[in-house]
Parts: structure tokens; C-alpha cells; sequence
């Protein structure tokens, strides 16, 4: 045997130091499957009565995953693919029958920022408080 049999020498080729693989992740891969979905199952369905509080759950699901201000905030950017199809079958299946009807339509079924503004827009006009606030402007 001879020593060149003894000592493999280890290759130092480019083709053999491979970088390792990456891939692109959005801001839901980042967050616990297990937390987020704990998470969404704590969020009830929105009906007439409980805005306040789903929307305060949403708001934490957004702001966890990284989302919050391209949904709730300012922000023009737009929300990517995948993330808007997974927020708009979220924000659904979070709606009552009844909200849904009142909510959902043609011009916003396929965003989720903009079922988001019709859920703020049609609820902000119901809430109680709005209601006695309109109200005590007419005393």
C-alpha cells in the first residue's frame, strides 16, 4: 500500500465545496407552524357583535407574521402572492356567513388589504360607540 493510499487527500475543488442551500422564505415561515396555528384557531369569527375583539386578534396574527402595516397600515407596497392568499382564506374563513355577505364582493375578493378596508369600513359605521357618538350629535 502506498502512502498516497494512506492519506486520502480531501479534494479543495470548487464543484466540490458546494455553499449551502437557501431558500426564499416569506415572513410566515419564520413564525412556529405550531404558534401560528394556535394562533389563527384563537381567533373567533366576526360577527355583528365582536368586532373589537377580532380585530385586536388579527391585528397580533399581522403583526406577528410581519404583515401588520401592509394590511392595517399606510403602507402602498404591495402585499406578496402568497402572503395575500394566505391572509385572504384566513381573514374569511374568519368571517360569520352573515359578515361574509355584507363583506365580501367583486371588487375585493382577490386582496386581502382591501377586504381588510371593507371589514374596517363597514364596521367602523356599526360599532356602538360610533352609534352614540351619532346619536348625541343630533341632541
Amino acid at each position: 500500500m502506498s502512502s498516497a493510499d494512506k492519506n486520502p487527500i480531501v479534494s479543495s475543488k470548487a464543484e466540490n465545496q458546494k455553499p449551502p442551500m437557501t431558500t426564499h422564505s416569506n415572513s410566515m415561515d419564520k413564525v412556529n407552524s405550531t404558534v401560528l396555528k394556535t394562533l389563527i384557531e384563537g381567533i373567533p369569527l366576526l360577527t355583528n357583535d365582536n368586532y373589537s375583539l377580532w380585530r385586536i386578534c388579527v391585528v397580533n396574527l399581522l403583526d406577528l407574521v410581519g404583515l401588520k402595516e401592509h394590511i392595517v397600515g399606510d403602507s402602498k407596497e404591495e402585499l406578496p402572492s402568497e402572503e395575500n392568499k394566505l391572509l385572504k382564506s384566513i381573514i374569511v374563513a374568519k368571517l360569520d356567513s352573515l359578515v361574509q355577505t355584507n363583506i365580501i364582493n367583486s371588487d375585493n375578493t382577490n386582496s386581502a388589504k382591501l377586504i381588510w378596508k371593507s371589514i374596517t369600513a363597514f364596521f367602523a359605521s356599526t360599532q356602538s360607540s360610533n352609534k352614540a357618538r351619532v346619536f348625541k350629535s343630533f341632541l
